[in-house]
């Protein structure tokens, strides 16, 4: 299968074994308790060959660069740097390959068996497991990737600058200028390259990403309709409703109760 996505991505691999394939590297082959860092727009292909014998279970995860320094910001002072990059020094790498590690397999195991088992308080809990995971990741060679700022010497690295940029400013009116700024394109090639990659403008997509943590934020109870409105950057609660009604088919209230029944 051919995986890409817009953000910083994590693949762990519980059980079994995979072979991974990208565009002008070596294959690889990654065992179970291995992980994989993988930038933005990266495209990469997974295969399982011996999955009829010896069934594979793997994690995927989006990594939030804003809860990477959240990370730091806490418990800097407790996380080494991690060991130097042994893929030699190359600065624009196609993904980081993580070899097995006995903390990062504990928690791999414990993030399947919630989205297997759905225990009480999984949502709760897969957060917690997934901080865990990126300190764990922060004192491994993936570490400058996590912490780094996106390459944009190419239209992907580009992109994948202007994505993480939206990621980071949901909160707030973003425009189009400073988008452009972040991509170090000019107008028109951006806007020519991000309708190319995702098939929407940059606004819808904007708009996009609102919704979805929206419905990320609505998943808690504690939160009400008034603090996700004002947490995503809405002047007005009520044009913040009619958005997420027009996407969604339901007002946030709705979809708030119908999702924690």
């Amino acid at each position: 299968m051919s995986l890409r996505a817009p953000h910083l991505t994590y693949y762990g691999l519980v059980d079994g074994t995979a072979r991974v394939d990208v565009e002008g590297e070596e294959g690889l082959a990654v065992e179970a308790g291995e992980s994989l860092v993988v930038p933005p727009l990266q495209t990469i292909t997974v295969d399982f060959p011996a999955a009829h014998e010896d069934p594979a279970r793997y994690v995927v995860l989006r990594i939030d660069r804003s809860q990477v320094r959240s990370i730091l910001d806490r418990v800097a002072s407790d996380v080494p740097s991690g060991p130097a990059v042994q893929d030699g020094g190359r600065d624009d790498p196609a993904y980081f390959h993580v070899p097995e590690n006995e903390g990062i397999a504990r928690v791999l195991n414990m993030v399947a068996y919630l989205f297997r088992e759905d225990p009480p308080n999984r949502d709760r809990l897969i957060d917690l497991n997934a901080m865990e995971l990126l300190i764990q990741m922060l004192q491994t060679a993936s570490r400058p990737l996590l912490v780094g700022e996106l390459p944009r010497n190419t239209s992907a690295g580009g992109l994948a600058a202007a994505v993480q940029y939206i990621q980071d400013n949901l909160d707030r009116h973003i425009s189009i200028d400073e988008l452009v700024e972040e991509a170090c394109m000019s107008k028109s090639s951006f806007y020519r390259h991000f309708s190319d990659e995702f098939e929407m403008s940059p606004l819808e997509y904007i708009t996009r990403e609102r919704v979805v943590r929206a419905r990320e934020l609505l998943a808690d109870s504690d939160n009400t309709v008034t603090n996700v409105s004002h947490a995503l950057g809405f002047s007005s609660t009520s044009h913040f409703i009619d958005m997420f009604k027009e996407h969604e088919g339901v007002t946030p209230k709705q979809y708030q109760m119908d999702l924690l029944d």
